[in-house]
């Protein structure tokens, strides 16, 4: 039986530093699915899309199990999946882990009273 990679289990928190940034969180596993313990290196591929539209990988992440992405839009949904690599195979991706970011408040208006 061939061994093969686990997919790993995602979580998306909103960023509580700044708007329109997404922390991306995953646990790293540590045997393959025949039991056996990982020794690889592994590396780790996040996946980024809105709802219902073909993702891209937009990072690589080896030496930690978290990123940061930024430049989301306002008023969109968007969907992470994290794949990982040992170097000599490729998991298939993790389960999908959504966030909304909620539309921009408009700036505030300014009336002067003379």
């Amino acid at each position: 039986m061939k061994k093969s990679i686990l997919a790993l289990s995602l979580m998306v928190a909103a960023s509580a530093f700044a708007a329109n940034q997404a922390v991306i969180s995953f646990s790293a596993p540590t045997t393959y699915s025949d039991g056996t313990p990982i020794t690889l290196p592994l590396s780790y591929g996040v996946w980024q899309g809105l709802q219902g539209a073909t993702k891209t990988k937009v990072a690589t992440v080896t030496t930690t199990t978290a990123t940061v992405t930024t430049g989301l839009l306002s008023g969109k949904t968007y969907c992470w999946q994290v794949d990982v690599s040992d170097g000599a195979q490729t998991s298939a991706l993790s389960n999908e882990a959504c966030k909304t970011f909620p539309p921009a408040i408009p700036n505030a208006v300014t009336i002067t009273v003379q």
